[in-house]
């Protein structure tokens, strides 16, 4: 992670190195910048996996700015690209099981839920049949989700009653609801000019997205709940099409590094990323991070103690054992 800075280079030099043999190249739809630790070492990650597996048959190509955030789903289900990662939240209505990853009241980093999430997702969710038109090839979340203010907060979660907040989608909408926050919905990659603009006054986001996206530079209060304030579910995502289509080694390949290890590896990422993000935020940008006390945390379980219930009735009406499926989640998760 110390050499985000030339990611940008690496970058096309893993991508570059396989190329000239290539057979199968799988393009990659992504919506983060470069230096966002998914392009800068997740996708290469795969890129050198497949790479390898395959021998140099199967290479990866990825491209920015194909489709904004929300159409990413759209956009590898019609094979526009054949691989894409998604922010479940910001398709409302098409995802609904996978805001049991996204719950307040779960705590632990991104690799301890995005393992337990995935071998959860296996075992109840995928049942549901929400992504169509897809492969899934890991769901995974980000670390912690952090309230993050331009101002020091006089009184923390009992301060922000009415405040603008970019809140993010999913769970994270009915947290900001919960909490009464005045509730800005935006992609990730809009958040600094939103914050900027006064638009929002701040914003729910991991430390690693801090940096990633600049907004440290604008939220100078970073608040930690190591109860667990919400986090993010996201799908690595291949078109179903291409899956098919894949030489039946190729396809082992894809198969050999799907499921629970590639969430667990994701999640090392986005954790590394954490560490790193925080670090340059607070080096670069003055970051004060501040873990909320016993009575603030009593009152966030208090206020969000609803949304629990609500999201495992939504589950509940996809078929799948909501209740059954939590429990297990935080089984793992132990």
């Amino acid at each position: 992670m110390k050499n985000m800075t030339n990611c940008a280079t690496a970058l096309a030099l893993v991508f570059a190195a396989t190329t000239a043999s290539a057979e199968t190249v799988l393009t990659v739809s992504s919506w983060a910048g470069p230096n966002h630790s998914m392009n800068s070492v997740t996708f290469p990650y795969i890129a050198d996996t497949l790479a390898s597996c395959s021998g140099g048959d199967m290479t990866v190509k990825i491209e920015f700015g194909l489709a904004p955030p929300p159409a990413q789903y759209d956009t590898v289900r019609d094979g526009v690209a054949d691989l894409t990662w998604i922010v479940h939240g910001y398709t409302p209505g098409k995802f609904v099981t996978t805001k049991l990853a996204e719950l307040p009241g779960v705590p632990g980093n991104a690799e301890q839920i995005s393992v337990a999430y995935q071998m959860t997702y296996e075992k109840f969710l995928a049942a549901a049949g929400e992504a169509k038109g897809v492969e899934v090839l890991a769901n995974f979340v980000h670390g912690p989700g952090l309230l993050n203010t331009r101002a020091e907060l006089a009184d923390g979660y009992k301060s922000i009653d009415g405040m603008k907040l970019r809140v993010g989608g999913g769970v994270a909408n009915m947290v900001g609801t919960a909490l009464g926050v005045a509730g800005v919905n935006v992609p990730a990659p809009a958040v600094y000019e939103t914050i900027a603009s006064g638009v929002a006054d701040g914003v729910f986001f991991p430390a690693e997205s801090l940096y990633a996206f600049k907004t440290a530079e604008l939220t100078k209060y970073s608040y930690v709940n190591p109860d667990g304030m919400y986090t993010t579910s996201f799908g690595l995502l291949m078109n179903a099409d291409t899956y098919e289509g894949l030489s039946d080694s190729n396809k082992k390949c894809v198969d050999d590094m799907r499921g629970v290890e590639l969430a667990r590896t994701i999640g090392q990422h986005w954790d590394a990323a954490d560490d790193f993000g925080r670090a340059k935020a607070q080096e670069e940008f003055g970051l004060n991070v501040i873990e909320m006390d016993a009575d603030q945390r009593a009152y966030y379980s208090e206020k969000t103690a609803g949304i629990e219930a609500a999201v495992l009735e939504e589950i509940s009406a996809k078929g799948v054992d909501g209740a059954a499926a939590l429990a297990y989640l935080k089984e793992q998760i132990k």
